[in-house]
């Protein structure tokens, strides 16, 4: 595997370009325009659209069109971290795809990632690609020149964007040069224009199934799981905690991230059960967490500080001390690290971001703390036997209105402080057997 393009700093996470109002403003009302017109002037392959949307001809193995062999295929990941998670199903397909083409005909297939710097330790989780570049989606116009740089050293036969809203991401694949460009119909946001081919996609359905959809005009079969490279998770060294622990992760990111985390009341008095039933606690982060990460972790201390107080003195004896470790990695460990920490851990627990979808890969125990989230649409899959345990008010409690993560009402209620740490606690002892008083 490869890499081209603006890589990432050493050793940690860098900052998520989603989320920015601003840039985000910009993309739609400068997007808009400029698809449309990219749209009118470039000769899209209706075609070669027309015939995708039937049944492929002779051996649709290894054919697209008579004029179009699918033996180098891109794919764009341009969002945020827990969408590239979800996205990289669609890798773990094409390497099925790609298996199949070689043992029938000893082809060989190449996929080459285009993402962002700030997703570029995620896809060292990832081994399902030969080649990633990395692409400065903040620039626009670097952006377009790495791209083009790109696919002429590397052409592209299919580029297929995995982007739902972003017009930047259609603009960068209309403009690529690659040979045909797939991507979604997203209802409301106009972006679709300049694609040759389009994929409806559905606000109904999980979205790993909407990332599977981008390979059915390609006559691929789909299903699988996103797939980590856990060898390269296990060559990371093992943090040195002496105890059992558990990993929280109370930040989320994005546009309006605040209605979406839980309070830090809860999280204290989750942490203070916890630690008096003897775990560890490693809170992670981003760079943008590392100071709310570190207050946390001195309330929590100073918490269990005035608890064995108040013990001391109701019993006029001197309570034992909570040998208490309590460890903030915000924005100092890589997702790879992070990886490590997770796949270690007794349980998780975690609001709807990156990290969750991370936990819930992985397999391991995981409560999902959701708010205006929805569910059925955004929660952690199911991977192993540890079953993730979803807590928070459903739509008939005003909550789990979020499709693409932006559609708040003009005033949203704060719904998260409707997930006591005692449903937390319940979650964590039945059904995952997390000894807890």
């Amino acid at each position: 595997m490869s890499t081209a393009g603006d890589g990432g700093r050493k050793g940690q996470q860098i900052p998520a370009e989603r989320g920015k109002a601003v840039l985000r403003r910009l993309d739609r009302w400068l997007g808009v325009p400029l698809l449309y017109l990219i749209a009118l002037f470039r000769p899209k392959k209706s075609l070669l659209g027309a015939q995708l949307l039937s049944p492929l001809s002779a051996d649709p193995s290894t054919r697209l069109t008579d004029e179009v062999t699918i033996k180098r295929i891109g794919v764009c990941v341009f969002a945020a971290v827990g969408d590239a998670l979800l996205a990289s199903a669609i890798l773990a397909d094409l390497k099925q795809f790609r298996n199949q083409i070689q043992a029938k005909t000893g082809e060989q297939i190449s996929v080459t990632v285009f993402s962002t710097p700030a997703n570029a330790e995620v896809f060292k989780l990832i081994s399902n690609f030969e080649r990633i570049v990395l692409i400065p989606i903040t620039s626009p116009w670097h952006a377009l020149q790495t791209m083009r740089e790109s696919i002429a050293e590397f052409p592209v036969d299919v580029l297929i964007d995995t982007s739902q809203w972003s017009k930047i991401s259609a603009i960068l694949c209309a403009l690529s040069g690659a040979k045909l460009t797939l991507g979604f119909n997203t209802p409301g946001q106009y972006r679709h224009f300049a694609y040759d081919v389009l994929v409806p996609h559905s606000r109904t359905v999980h979205e790993i199934d909407n990332f599977r959809a981008l390979l059915k005009p390609l006559n691929i079969l789909t299903g699988a799981l996103p797939e980590l490279d856990l060898m390269s998770i296990e060559q990371v060294p093992q943090h040195p905690m002496s105890k059992p622990y558990i990993v929280l992760h109370p930040w989320a990111s994005g546009t309006q991230f605040a209605m979406r985390e839980w309070p830090i009341n809860s999280w204290l008095e989750l942490g203070q059960r916890l630690v008096s039933a003897g775990y560890a606690i490693m809170i992670t982060g981003g760079p943008d967490d590392t100071k709310r990460a570190a207050d946390l972790v001195q309330k929590l201390n100073a918490s269990l500080a005035s608890a064995n107080l108040s013990a001391s003195a109701s019993r006029n004896v001197v309570a034992p001390q909570v040998s208490a470790q309590i460890i903030s990695v915000a924005g100092s460990v890589n997702w790879l690290e992070t990886a490590r920490i997770i796949n270690q851990a007794e349980a998780v627990v975690a609001v709807n971001t990156g990290t969750m979808h991370l936990a819930a890969i992985l397999g391991r125990p995981l409560v999902a703390l959701h708010g205006p989230t929805n569910p059925a649409r955004w929660g952690p899959l199911a991977s192993g036997t540890a079953i993730p345990m979803i807590l928070g008010p459903g739509l008939s409690e005003g909550g789990a209105y979020l499709h693409l993560g932006s559609e708040y009402p003009k005033e949203p209620a704060y719904l998260m402080d409707q997930i006591s740490p005692d449903a937390v606690i319940r979650a964590l002892k039945s059904n995952f057997g997390l000894q807890i008083a």
